[in-house]
């Protein structure tokens, strides 16, 4: 493998112009935390690599206006730091600290606060990459009212880097929460999930919202977090609606605290990478399966969904409001995976869930998922990937997929 790690945009786009005259595909990478799967079992991967991990500037920070503007390398950690200096966040819920801006966009990490804070396609204001004929584009601005190019924006988010190489972003960012606190209990079932349904039918306006299966203190029963914050009339109405909804059952705790009942809470590092956390605190194999169910709010708060699901290996992460659920099993046995992985399509198929892997054995493909890998506007997807890319050299497994596959 050979891996070419540019020190400014313009050697990556010069770069780029020479893989053109003799095409040949290569990855787009920048710290390699997310896992990518082969399209089909007897897929090839490029051996060339595009690092975009020394792009780390800040081209702009504008704390007033509330927008900041960094290069496609800079890591999340390092640029929430950056924002905390002037007491800002950037509301987004990255899956590792060490993901670099253009992988969080490429891969559209979501998690806790996506629908109540905004997700990435709300905070993103401005973009700038490289397309398959090697120009250098920009769409949006540096200003949250400029919505020139915002359609450009909102297609490169989710990408997988098989329509460009994203090399910087403009982002809008907002003020710090204004003393955030979590609301937690235990529940031997998920009889939570109807404390969840009258939060949502209430609209409530929470920060975030977490469950957690089994407990990180070994107890296999769930975890549930609900984000506050505010002054504190603000917060004590919250929290009195919230407790009446729970049977007061939620025990406050100001962010940054920890509970020795409780254990690892619900929340946790979720501006900085909050997958990262509980993959160490469950202690989970290399090659363990993450598979993640997109779907609607009513269909993720059915308790049947996850009542059924009994493994002792399995792990769950619910963010009920949105919905993303995230399965973790922690076996490295390819058959094993396929088994499990054939159990979640029989639970949610009659649904309009699609299914993301997050981590696998490599003999697994984005064709394991079946339909539920696939949007309805796929062949769309396939044809925009062919002309944005007409020399074919962004290696992207995903939009690699045969026409037709076997929802089992």
């Amino acid at each position: 493998m050979t891996t070419f790690t540019p020190a400014s945009i313009e050697e990556a786009q010069t770069w780029l112009q020479q893989r053109l005259e003799q095409p040949k595909p290569f990855q787009i990478r920048g710290n390699q935390t997310h896992f990518q799967a082969k399209a089909i079992p007897s897929s090839v991967e490029s051996e060339d690599v595009l690092s975009l991990s020394k792009l780390t500037a800040t081209n702009f920070f504008d704390p007033d206006d509330m927008v900041v503007g960094v290069e496609a390398g800079m890591n999340i950690s390092k640029l929430q730091e950056i924002l905390a200096e002037k007491k800002m966040v950037l509301p987004v819920n990255p899956w590792f600290g060490n993901s670099t801006l253009g992988g969080l966009l490429a891969c559209n990490d979501i998690g806790p606060n996506r629908l109540m804070m905004g997700g990435l396609r709300d905070c993103i204001i401005g973009i700038e990459y490289l397309n398959g004929r090697a120009e250098r584009v920009h769409a949006g601005g540096k200003v949250v009212k400029n919505v020139t190019g915002y359609d450009l924006c909102r297609m490169m988010l989710g990408s997988l880097g098989g329509l460009g190489v994203i090399t910087a972003a403009n982002l809008k960012v907002i003020p710090q929460p204004v003393e955030p606190h979590g609301l937690y209990s235990r529940f031997r079932d998920t009889s939570w999930l109807l404390g969840v349904a009258a939060l949502q039918e209430a609209r409530l306006p929470i920060d975030w919202i977490q469950a957690l299966a089994p407990a990180t203190t070994g107890e296999p029963d769930w975890i549930l977090g609900i984000g506050i914050s505010g002054n504190p009339e603000r917060q004590a109405r919250l929290e009195k609606e919230l407790q009446s909804l729970f049977q007061n059952q939620l025990k406050s705790i100001t962010d940054g605290k920890t509970n020795r009942s409780l254990g690892y809470l619900p929340g946790t590092d979720r501006y900085t990478g909050w997958l990262e956390g509980l993959r160490k605190k469950w202690k989970l194999l290399p090659n363990y399966l993450h598979v993640m169910v997109l779907l609607n709010t009513r269909d993720a708060l059915q308790p049947i969904r996850l009542e059924a699901l009994q493994h002792s290996d399995l792990h769950q992460v619910i963010h009920p409001i949105g919905a993303d659920l995230h399965f973790l099993l922690d076996v490295e046995d390819p058959n094993e995976q396929l088994d499990f992985l054939q159990e979640l399509k029989n639970r949610f198929r009659r649904t309009d869930a699609k299914m993301v892997f997050g981590n696998a054995h490599p003999d697994l493909s984005l064709q394991d998922l079946g339909e539920f890998g696939r949007s309805t506007a796929y062949s769309f997807t396939q044809r925009l990937q062919r002309h944005l890319d007409p020399a074919g050299v962004f290696h992207a497994p995903f939009y690699q997929l045969p026409q037709a596959m076997n929802a089992s």
